[in-house]
């Protein structure tokens, strides 16, 4: 048989402790806000040059296009005005005149290159310009030959780039016999080179990408640092809130971020977080106050239990004959401090069921009529008296959404509370009717529980609800009430958004009124 394998298990470093005790992590650079602004930022702006420069490029090509062919259709025309025609020894064919010299030195001086060609004896009677000994090729003059329409194109030519436009030159005599068109016997070509033109569209393009590489750096760099000035508060308040993170004492509720006074998001966003510091310090002090309270009057009743039991076990170990009386007594004690005890855990699971679903929809629950929860309550108070006198009015039925049962605790808890306080031949009285909220100016269902007991002194009323709070002479222990009913009453009427008002005047009596909203529909 295999030994079983032992286990251990140490409190020195538990999963959770682990956890909270490491460094934050810090978020990849790629995913960081940071550099996605700045990525965004400097991107939009490459784009927008980008398009920029193509946009102004394509817009320089057409001017320069545009403007060649204006240059070269107008040479070709200055041309066409100055070339000719004369008979041959047939009557039906014409050709060019070439005696006179043309005068094209305007037209060659800004570049343009002439060559005019007669289709009639399928030679060059002029042929001038630094581009004429490339262009046109006898390919290209046999191929516009049969062209009658003015043409414009881009040629290379023994690895030169040029552009080329052919205006044809239609006689003024001959006409096609076939057609009735008036027939081309000669063609003028004018061309000049495109290295000009390639070469400003080479410089634009490295000046835009020159440009554009400074644009971007510079967008780069300055969304970097932007966003590095404007992510700042947000670092302080992560380093902040990780350093509170990692304090778990209780002192560490008590810091708040460091928050700049801009009046921005950040501002706005740092005050919501130190708001949520406040309410969960506030929570926590409130717990801790509630836990040692929750200590200290359970450890009483147990004390005096204890205290009964000890003597009793002392005196049959001793042997000696325990006195029914003292005997009685002992169990007596007993008896009250676990039935104290008893009241006091049941109302601080009341409480505790309260607080944990103040919210609900009270349009879930049906409409309940107060009077006749007020009868209830009265009908159960009744047992509580000692020859005081309950007084239950009604002004008529006054209907609520809510939940009956809370609502009668409610009211048993004031009628149980002005009892205790109210001596005998005292009245307590239970009032149900409708009001109009004197702030709000909106109807509610209103509880009024008076009393002609000891009232409650100014000092004491700010703190009446507070768990476990107990008003000098009036509220002592002895009363018998766990100082808790007023914080349950109080978490139950706020569950159905309402409040409640208190009115004392020492001596004379205390007031307590329940304000409940009218909500139907």
């Amino acid at each position: 048989m295999s030994k079983p394998q032992s286990a251990t298990m140490t409190s020195r470093e538990l999963p959770e402790e682990r956890s909270q005790g490491v460094l934050r992590r810090r978020v990849p650079f790629l995913f960081s806000v940071r550099f996605g602004i700045t990525a965004w930022y400097a991107g939009v702006l490459i784009i927008t040059l980008s398009m920029l420069g193509i946009g102004l490029r394509v817009l320089l090509i057409r001017s320069l296009d545009q403007d060649a062919e204006n240059r070269l259709s107008n040479a070709a025309r200055d041309v066409s005005t100055q070339v000719s025609e004369r008979p041959t020894g047939n009557a039906n064919l014409y050709q060019l005149d070439n005696s006179p010299t043309l005068d094209l030195q305007n037209i060659l001086f800004s570049g343009v290159s002439v060559t005019v060609v007669d289709f009639t004896t399928n030679e060059v009677t002029f042929d001038d310009g630094t581009l004429s000994n490339l262009w046109p090729t006898q390919a290209d003059i046999e191929r516009y030959k049969t062209s009658n329409e003015p043409t414009l194109g881009t040629y290379r030519v023994n690895g030169y780039a040029i552009r080329g436009y052919t205006l044809p030159i239609v006689s003024e005599h001959v006409v096609d016999p076939r057609t009735g068109v008036h027939m081309v016997i000669g063609m003028i070509f004018t061309s000049e080179s495109l290295s000009g033109t390639t070469h400003m569209l080479q410089q634009l393009s490295q000046a835009l990408i020159l440009f554009g590489v400074i644009g971007g750096a510079t967008a780069s760099i300055g969304g970097w640092s932007l966003a590095g000035r404007a992510l700042a508060p947000v670092n302080r308040f992560i380093d902040g809130a990780d350093d509170i993170a990692k304090d778990r004492t209780a002192a560490s509720l008590s810091r708040r971020l460091d928050v700049p006074q801009t009046g921005d998001e950040l501002a706005e966003l740092g005050n919501t977080f130190n708001d949520m510091l406040d309410r969960i310090e506030q929570a926590f002090k409130t717990q801790q106050r509630f836990v040692a309270d929750a200590s200290h009057e359970l450890r009483t009743p147990l004390t005096s239990i204890k205290g009964n039991v000890d003597v009793v076990r002392r005196q049959l170990s001793s042997g000696r004959e325990i006195d029914p009386r003292d005997l009685a007594d002992a169990l007596g004690d007993v008896s009250r401090e676990s039935e104290r005890m008893s009241r006091l855990v049941s109302d601080l699971l009341s409480l505790a069921r309260t607080d944990g679903n103040p919210t609900r929809n009270l349009n879930e629950h049906d409409v309940v009529s107060l009077d006749l929860l007020a009868r209830e309550a009265i009908r159960t108070a009744e047992v509580l008296v000692d020859k005081q006198v309950l007084v239950l009015t009604s002004e008529g039925e006054v209907l609520i959404h809510g939940d009956g049962d809370a609502l009668v605790q409610v009211m048993l808890i004031l009628l149980d509370n002005a009892i205790r306080h109210t001596p005998g031949e005292g009245t307590v009285s239970l009032t149900i009717r409708e009001d109009i909220d004197p702030q709000d100016k909106v109807r509610c269902a209103r509880i009024d529980v008076d009393d002609t007991g000891c009232g409650i002194a100014p000092q004491h009323l700010p703190h009446l609800f507070e768990r476990f709070y107990r008003a000098e002479d009036h509220r002592a222990r002895s009363s018998g009430g766990t100082g808790l009913g007023l914080s349950i009453a109080l978490s139950i009427v706020r569950a159905h958004k309402g409040w409640i008002d208190v009115a004392s005047t020492p001596g004379e009596g205390t007031n307590f009124t329940v304000w409940l909203p009218q909500r139907f529909g």
